[in-house]
């Protein structure tokens, strides 16, 4: 007779017989069988019963609070926690404040989740070292950072179709030639009730085919099955093989291997390079990266992880045998990193994790993959891909995007965040019409040189930066042209300087701005170089803060131009950045033979020769994509330094980066002579070494150079200035 027939036919005699028939620890012991079989539904039933004859046993509230987590009952774990954490005085149950918040916060309630992980973090303070304290502390970053990023994206998620979708759980793993494969826990014979007349359940993998707005019935993929086994988890390859997971039933905690399929020559049991003796080994995806080289990725509990489940990879060979498995460790967590897949479109590969930071329990994660298997820092996919829920198998397919979810909205009959659906949605193009619509990034050719009239701005002040635009002080500029060319012998230089210097430079600076809007707007951080000039008149120091003005001055045209358009962009998306960087040289940039007599004005202030020495020179724009902005960063971006002319210099550069490993390309040198060298100093921290002799003009020596990283597309360039001895 079924197992959980019996359990009924046993408990529903109790109306007709006194409790004092039945012992307490005989319905616990029953109880505890339900749950480490994980039925943990008819677990929490059978503890209620046992709370009936003693309602104030703490290790029934334990029991209770751990069956309803198991059952995904949110909202009841955490009742249950509160009561263990509220009556324990002796802390026998010292995560009871933790899980209590962790129900809270998957129930969606951040702000009260993180005042208790707060109030957790305090209790266990004293014990760094403990799972509690690293945990606790993590989750607070987690729910601030859930708390400030409430803004969806430009996608709706919804339940997917009700032919695929059930009262049972069920996961998407590919949509492939109008086939959708998913996989689905249904148990041998279910009631209207979820009453299951089972000996267990079973995960099996289903095919249903696409029929326009509609799919046919799901049919059982038998060439998969084995008996009293599980199937799940698949990923085709370019040959046709099928990769999935066989897994051994015990309640619901599985034990699996990975295995793959294909029809014509039927199942491959892979050898233990990839299914370790002893572990876990599961969820597959098989990629194929833009360099040609194909690999397996996959989760498991293997040796030489972080803990829990993480994420591996294992090189495929020409002749379909594999390497030996590594560790993805810079993206794996002391908890789970599982159900990978990779994007082949977009070289990303999304993973789902319970420790990084996010909504609640498994959010969806996504790290960018270089030709050389580097992995950028995980970034959270976001609202409302994630929920408070568990989000899992994320996959795309052309503009539509694939999640197994128990959010509110699954299919349930007593819990409403049971069981997992597939929740689908089209990804949209957010702003794409506004982008449209900007005109194409104009070509602009650097240096972009923007002139001043002297001591301008804000004159006789020795402040770093000025309160006016450079629009404005163009426009200031200009307006003074008479007295500049009432002061000058030479009109006709002095119109054409006016005509091919001033006015060209700011219709040039208009480009670039145009340029720079549109690359935000793009979602990309742009970075500017820029080096001030100031014509010798004044003293060093006086020169140095003025072309420091200068610059800020053509910062602060860049945010306000057109009622701060690209500070409104940049407002908007807190990912992207704008910045100007200073590579300064001051009086020594200038030219040495220009008049620096203040009695001479018309030498030193109106000339040509003394104009064309007061500017700002824009040297350089970086562009740098969302994506890699936390992949790798250099610094410092500018070095200057003191020299005797001649000698040869070694500068260091600090390499900061989120990838297993850096690698480079190329480094282009604007002079000759160049050796380096990268050296790891640790876990994604290398520093790179510069020797070379530079090359002086008069008293200043000034050079760059663009580093090209492997997997990078944009390089990043470092400035190099030297004054003379």
């Amino acid at each position: 007779m079924p197992r959980l027939y019996l359990a009924f036919l046993f408990f529903w005699t109790w109306p007709c017989t006194s409790y004092s028939q039945v012992k307490i620890r005989d319905v616990i012991e029953f109880a505890d069988k339900q749950f480490k079989k994980g039925d943990y539904y008819y677990a929490t039933q059978m503890y209620d019963k046992a709370l009936q004859m003693d309602s104030t046993s703490i290790e029934l509230f334990w029991k209770q609070a751990e069956s309803y987590r198991a059952y995904k009952n949110y909202e009841l774990a955490a009742q249950w926690y509160a009561k263990v954490y509220a009556v324990d005085a002796e802390k026998s149950y010292p995560s009871a404040l933790m899980y209590y918040a962790l129900m809270t916060k998957q129930m969606g309630n951040y702000t009260a989740a993180l005042a208790l992980f707060k109030k957790a973090y305090k209790e266990v303070s004293d014990a760094p070292d403990d799972y509690l304290y690293k945990k606790t502390k993590q989750e607070i970053k987690s729910t601030e950072y859930a708390i400030k990023t409430q803004q969806k994206k430009g996608i709706t998620i919804n339940p997917f179709s009700t032919e695929i979708n059930s009262y049972d759980a069920e996961f998407g793993h590919l949509y492939k030639n109008g086939v959708f494969y998913f996989s689905s826990l249904k148990a041998d014979s279910i009631n209207t009730k979820e009453e299951v007349y089972s000996t267990f359940y079973r995960t099996n993998t289903y095919r249903a085919n696409n029929q326009g707005q509609t799919f046919t019935p799901p049919t059982v993929w038998k060439d998969l099955i084995v008996s009293d086994k599980s199937t799940g988890n698949g990923s085709f390859d370019s040959q046709g093989w099928y990769y999935y997971s066989l897994c051994e039933d015990k309640g619901f905690s599985y034990r699996c291997k990975i295995v793959r399929y294909k029809e014509g020559v039927g199942v491959d049991t892979l050898n233990e390079i990839i299914n370790q003796p002893g572990s876990n080994t599961t969820h597959p995806s098989w990629a194929k990266l833009k360099n040609g080289k194909t690999y397996l990725f996959f989760s498991s509990d293997r040796e030489g992880g972080n803990g829990g489940m993480d994420l591996w990879y294992a090189a495929i060979q020409s002749d379909g045998s594999f390497d030996e498995p590594k560790n993805i460790s810079s993206l794996n967590s002391m908890e789970n990193e599982i159900t990978p897949w990779f994007d082949s479109d977009s070289s990303r590969l999304f993973f789902s994790s319970n420790w990084h930071l996010g909504y609640g329990g498994y959010d969806v994660f996504e790290v960018k993959i270089g030709d050389k298997l580097q992995f950028s820092k995980p970034l959270n996919v976001g609202l409302p891909i994630n929920s408070p829920a568990n989000d899992l198998y994320y996959f795309r397919q052309s503009d539509s995007v694939f999640v197994s979810s128990n959010r509110l909205g699954s299919l349930s009959k007593k819990n409403p965040t049971c069981c997992s659906d597939i929740f689908y949605g089209l990804l949209e193009k957010p702003n794409q019409s506004k982008i449209d619509s900007l005109p194409p990034p104009p070509l602009i050719s650097f240096p972009v040189s923007l002139f001043f009239r002297n001591d301008y701005p804000n004159p006789k002040s020795y402040a770093r930066k000025s309160n006016v635009s450079y629009d404005v002080l163009y426009t200031d500029y200009n307006k003074a042209k008479p007295s500049y060319m009432d002061s000058t012998s030479n009109k006709e230089a002095l119109t054409s300087f006016f005509t091919n210097n001033v006015d060209f430079g700011y219709q040039v600076l208009l480009k670039l701005y145009d340029s720079v809007v549109h690359e935000v707007a793009r979602g990309n951080s742009i970075l500017l170089f820029a080096r001030g000039y100031a014509s010798p008149l004044n003293v060093t120091q006086y020169n140095v803060n003025l072309t420091q003005r200068r610059i800020s001055s053509v910062y602060k045209f860049f945010m306000e131009y057109q009622g701060g358009a690209l500070e409104k962009l940049l407002q908007s998306n807190k990912d992207v950045s704008f910045e100007i960087i200073e590579v300064p040289l001051g009086e020594y940039a200038a030219n040495q033979s220009t008049s620096d007599n203040g009695n001479d004005r018309a030498s030193s202030v109106y000339s040509v020769a003394a104009s064309i020495e007061r500017k700002v020179e824009i040297l350089y724009m970086t562009r740098t994509q969302t994506e890699n902005l936390q992949r790798i960063s250099a610094s410092p971006l500018v070095q200057e330094d003191e020299i005797k002319e001649g000698s040869s210099v070694t500068k260091w550069v600090n390499i900061e980066h989120d990838l297993t490993e850096i690698e480079i390309n190329e480094i282009k040198f604007s002079q000759e002579g160049l050796s380096y060298q990268l050296k790891a100093e640790g876990d994604h921290h290398s520093s790179l070494s510069f020797t070379f002799k530079p090359e002086f003009t008069g008293k200043h020596a000034s050079c760059f150079a663009d580093i090209y990283f492997d997997g990078i597309t944009e390089p990043i360039r470092i400035y190099f200035t030297f004054l003379k001895k």
